[in-house]
């Protein structure tokens, strides 16, 4: 029963960390909700109205943000199920 290693105790992430961490999550969403920033057609890019590919573009840095601050909140962390 013992064949998963014993792993260090995981200490909670620092003040800054988790500051750095809300920042990161905040920005899309405050981004989101600021609808009078991309309310319009123009420029467009490629033919796509600016409304839209704002749009992706926000959905992108929405899954790079979240993606930071998972690494960097959850580093060195194993999730419990081993390295099989």
């Amino acid at each position: 029963m013992g064949d998963t290693p014993d792993l260090p105790p995981s200490h909670p992430p620092g003040t800054l960390r988790l500051l750095l961490g809300a920042a990161l999550i905040l920005f899309p969403v405050v981004l989101g909700l600021a609808v009078p920033l991309y309310q319009r057609s123009g420029p467009e890019l490629g033919g796509i109205p600016f409304f839209y590919w704002f749009q992706m573009a926000a959905a992108a840095l929405t899954a790079v943000c979240t993606s930071l601050v998972y690494r960097m909140l959850y580093r060195g962390e194993r999730d419990g199920k081993g390295d099989r």
